[in-house]
């Protein structure tokens, strides 16, 4: 029994040196792991974004009836593509920002969090006049600690405020 517990031990000790001395691997892995795979289907499909998932880690300007993911739209009194102009200018300015994608009425942009990589994918619509739409999410995890939302309501600010 003693001598079974002893080469359990060295061999777990044995097993653990490995798995740490192969920890930049790890972690390089884990980290760019992180980042997920962009979706396919984001876009405007029938004059919307797509809804949430089922999960707290997205925001969405449309009230698909699934209240917890709802946030009010951007709404503004000026001229379309000054809204755009602005929107464009805050998510620039945003060093965790990408723009990967944008037209005339749509701009898609990739924001990646600076400790883990994290991949959000941020999207806008411009179709209605005096109207910003938007989704964010999560391309990972189930919870977001609320980092979509916090991103919304600060390029929501900083739109109010002409901070672009």
């Amino acid at each position: 029994m003693v001598v079974r517990l002893f080469v359990l031990v060295i061999f777990n000790f044995k097993n653990a040196k490995k798995i740490f001395s192969s920890s930049p691997l790890l972690l390089l892995l884990l980290l760019t792991s992180c980042q997920g795979t962009p979706p396919t289907n984001l876009g405007v499909h029938d004059n919307k974004l797509r809804p949430c998932p089922d999960k707290p880690n997205c925001v969405v300007s449309y009230d698909f009836g699934e209240q917890k993911n709802f946030i009010e739209p951007i709404k503004s009194e000026e001229e379309p593509g000054r809204i755009k102009e602005k929107i464009l200018g805050i998510v620039s300015k945003d060093k965790s920002a990408k723009i990967v994608e944008q037209n005339d009425t749509y701009l898609r942009a990739e924001y990646t969090s600076n400790l883990f990589k994290f991949v959000d994918d941020v999207e806008f619509w411009f179709g209605e006049t005096g109207v910003v739409h938007f989704r964010s999410a999560s391309r990972l995890g189930y919870s977001d600690l609320g980092a979509n939302k916090d991103r919304i309501e600060t390029i929501r600010f900083k739109f109010h405020q002409n901070d672009f």
